[in-house]
């Protein structure tokens, strides 16, 4: 499962908390996963004044419902990124 915050200004520097999901991927890959279109439709296109993106993302295991640990990202969206 992958969730995203909503654009954040530069000033903010925690609020993974704000994170929702955006996709679901069936299968473990070790391939890069766009989620480009996944996040604009969820929370529109990042812009200039609040560049800032925070990621949460785990598995599910698909048969006993066990949740792995969560982890953290986050990025700064630049223009023509």
């Amino acid at each position: 499962v992958i969730e995203a915050s909503e654009g954040q200004s530069n000033g903010v520097s925690r609020a993974h908390s704000k994170a929702a999901a955006i996709k679901m991927v069936e299968e473990p890959t070790a391939a890069a996963i766009d989620i480009r279109a996944d996040y604009v439709a969820k929370n529109g296109a990042p812009s200039a004044a609040a560049p800032k993106i925070f990621f949460r993302y785990y598995y599910v295991n698909s048969s006993t419902g066990e949740k792995s640990g969560v982890m953290l990202a986050e990025t700064t969206w630049t223009a023509g990124t």
